[in-house]
């Protein structure tokens, strides 16, 4: 996928951080609108609010976007979301691919090892 000479952004952040389609849609969401409250996002996808906490908590869970508490004036609050800044995913990603590339050296250097194993478990 991130080999083809028109991967996006998108199937970076695909490829790095395992996301779905739907985490990606409301990624975008969130970068187009930013303070955008779960229910917006909601129905602006067209999805179901549990639909849209997994993918808000998986978005946070890796740092791609973030969340602030409002106070409403009678009391009570409630969340908006925001898209974190464009060079603090490009860090993040990049970190995280010197994790995968060291990850798959290892695996490279142990492949014949593993190989073996796996042969004789068979």
């Amino acid at each position: 996928m991130l080999t083809t000479k028109n991967a996006t952004c998108t199937d970076l952040l695909t490829c790095l951080y395992n996301l779905k389609p739907p985490d990606i849609d409301t990624l975008l969401v969130v970068a187009k609108n930013p303070e955008i409250t779960l229910d917006q996002i909601a129905k602006i996808l067209q999805k179901d609010r549990s639909s849209i906490h997994r993918c808000l908590s998986k978005l946070l869970s890796i740092n791609l976007i973030s969340r602030q508490i409002k106070t409403l004036k009678g009391g009570g609050y409630y969340h908006t979301y925001s898209m974190l800044e464009p060079e603090t995913i490009k860090n993040h990603a990049r970190q995280r691919v010197k994790e995968v590339n060291q990850s798959l050296s290892k695996l490279i250097c142990n492949f014949e090892l593993d190989l073996k194993k796996c042969l004789q478990d068979k």
